[in-house]
């Protein structure tokens, strides 16, 4: 029975320190920048001759919440000169801590409408 109480109260103790992880603050951070990125880059100035357009964009924020692009990979120059002058040294909202210096990887869609 000792053994039995000895299990439980371990299970509850590291269950509690699996629920105390706070993820959902991240992934709101997360969501946030997300949403500031799409508004920024909404309504494209450029005509989609064919297909759809895919352009994967790295960046990361610096100490003024400005967004650094660092890389943007697409077939099209037209693309990625359009999400430079968008997002190259914006301002967001969004903020992280200073020790949080992370790169950033977001999958661009360019949808030609019907």
């Amino acid at each position: 029975m000792k053994k039995l109480i000895t299990v439980v109260i371990v299970a509850i103790i590291a269950s509690a320190s699996v629920f105390a992880n706070d993820k959902n603050a991240n992934e709101t951070t997360q969501q946030k920048l997300r949403k500031e990125i799409i508004e920024l880059l909404e309504k494209p100035t450029f005509q989609i001759e064919k297909s759809d357009i895919v352009a994967n964009i790295e960046f990361t924020l610096n100490a003024k919440n400005e967004i650094v692009i660092l890389t943007v990979d697409s077939n099209k120059d037209i693309v990625e000169n359009f999400v430079k002058s968008r997002l190259n040294y914006k301002k967001v909202s969004s903020t992280l801590s200073k020790n949080d210096q992370r790169i950033f990887k977001m999958k661009l869609k360019v949808v030609k409408p019907i």
